[in-house]
């Protein structure tokens, strides 16, 4: 079976790679000048999403995976699939879970799931009459897509107030118009837990833990994440039985109940209060990233059985996904500026050195008649698995030594937790 992977980043690179472990044919599309580099070709020039699927049809492709958010908002799943392709990715309506804050707010209300009390605004004037009221810190949270950078943790009204004025004001994240949720904060440990999803069944990734601040000790800005590990210090048994009952099932429930076909990947951002309570953050419909490299690391076998059957709405026949019972630790690598401003067009050297153990995806890189250069904030990020969480660490970090470009950056406590 030939498959094609959609996207450009680590995520999408990790996904192609796990698959070609098991002697399938994969395309990769866009990819990058790195994952070409390595083996995977593309789909050439095609661009919109009929060009892709006729490039698709044309190379005999069978199973699409769609891997960003975006191209589910534009509803390339369904497109996919009336082209009679087996796809994983909902269509546009169950993509809305990830697509708009509100949507996903409001799905939570009415499948009686446990997240932070909110309340929307659509406009800067009363959003900066109310925002000095009530305790801080706050969650802020931009409706829609935003890269990873729609959300901040406002400590006091002063930085509710920036943020609002990018958006509403500066047009940061683009022209109106714009609604921001506030959240009341909770405080605990974050957790990620992914799945597989057909609507009807939800068979589940193992745990993992993302880091989304830019530098260490969890200080900066968010970013689209600097790094992930798995499994899950902080996952258990309780835990996971508790996530089961008062957020998967719902979900399952809500979703049949409002007829909604969702036949991909489901994300859920999870918050563990001080009474090992568990509150959803926020939904995505697609892997995580970088929580994706992390998994497919630790994944034991062929991938496509479970994808198959996800696209297919079997789930609850497949055989389940079995795990190394080993430790991941994967940590991205950025370029200088990142978040706000990266700085590409950099050499990058040291990438074709190997280390037994690890494994290098490549993600904001382009390339000119010198070699790969950095073409966007996370350029690439390295992967390994060990006996334990200080042996993966330790893998990692010695084969990151060996790579360079003007102004790297990464994060050294990735894997760390107090």
């Amino acid at each position: 079976m030939k498959l094609l992977v959609l996207g450009t980043g680590g995520r999408e690179h990790a996904i192609a790679w796990k698959l070609k472990q098991s002697s399938h044919e994969v395309f990769l599309h866009p990819g990058n000048s790195g994952t070409l580099k390595v083996g995977f070709p593309n789909l050439g020039a095609a661009h919109s999403k009929e060009e892709i699927a006729l490039a698709a049809k044309e190379n005999h492709v069978s199973l699409i995976i769609i891997g960003p958010e975006i191209l589910l908002a534009q509803d390339y799943a369904s497109y996919f699939r009336e082209k009679g392709f087996l796809v994983v990715g909902p269509g546009k309506e169950g993509a809305q879970l990830e697509t708009s804050k509100i949507f996903s707010k409001e799905f939570m209300v009415r499948a009686h799931i446990p997240t932070a009390p909110f309340k929307i605004y659509d406009q800067f004037d009363e959003f900066s009459q109310e925002i000095g009221r009530g305790k801080y810190p706050k969650v802020l949270k931009l409706d829609g897509l935003a890269a990873g950078k729609g959300v901040v943790i406002s400590k006091t009204p002063k930085q509710s107030i920036e943020f609002a004025e990018n958006v509403w004001i500066k047009n940061t994240f683009g022209p109106p118009p714009h609604k921001i949720i506030e959240e009341e904060f909770i405080a605990g440990f974050e957790l990620s837990y992914l799945g597989f999803c057909d609507g009807k069944t939800f068979t589940p990734l193992a745990s993992s833990t993302d880091f989304k601040r830019i530098f260490d000790q969890n200080e900066g800005p968010n970013t689209g994440g600097m790094g992930a590990v798995s499994p899950s210090p902080y996952f258990n048994l309780t835990l996971e039985n508790k996530i089961h009952e008062q957020i998967v099932d719902p979900i399952l429930n809500t979703l049949q109940k409002e007829k909604i076909d969702f036949r991909g990947i489901l994300y859920v951002g999870i918050m563990v209060d001080k009474d090992q309570n568990p509150f959803v953050l926020e939904f995505n419909t697609r892997f995580g990233d970088p929580e994706t490299q992390s998994l497919m690391l630790r994944i034991e076998g062929d991938l496509l059985p479970a994808l198959l059957a996800t696209a297919e709405g079997n789930l609850a026949s497949a055989a389940p996904v079995n795990w190394k019972n080993e430790t991941s630790v994967y940590v991205v690598a950025a370029t200088a500026g990142y978040p706000e401003s990266p700085q590409v067009g950099d050499a990058i050297q040291g990438w074709e050195t190997s280390s037994p153990h690890t494994q290098l995806f490549f993600a904001g890189v382009s390339s000119n008649s010198s070699g790969l250069v950095t073409a966007g904030g996370r350029v690439l990020g390295i992967g390994a698995v060990g006996k334990d969480l200080t042996e993966a660490r330790e893998r990692v970090y010695n084969r990151l030594k060996s790579i360079q470009w003007k102004g790297i950056h990464y994060r050294k406590d990735i894997g760390l937790f107090s």
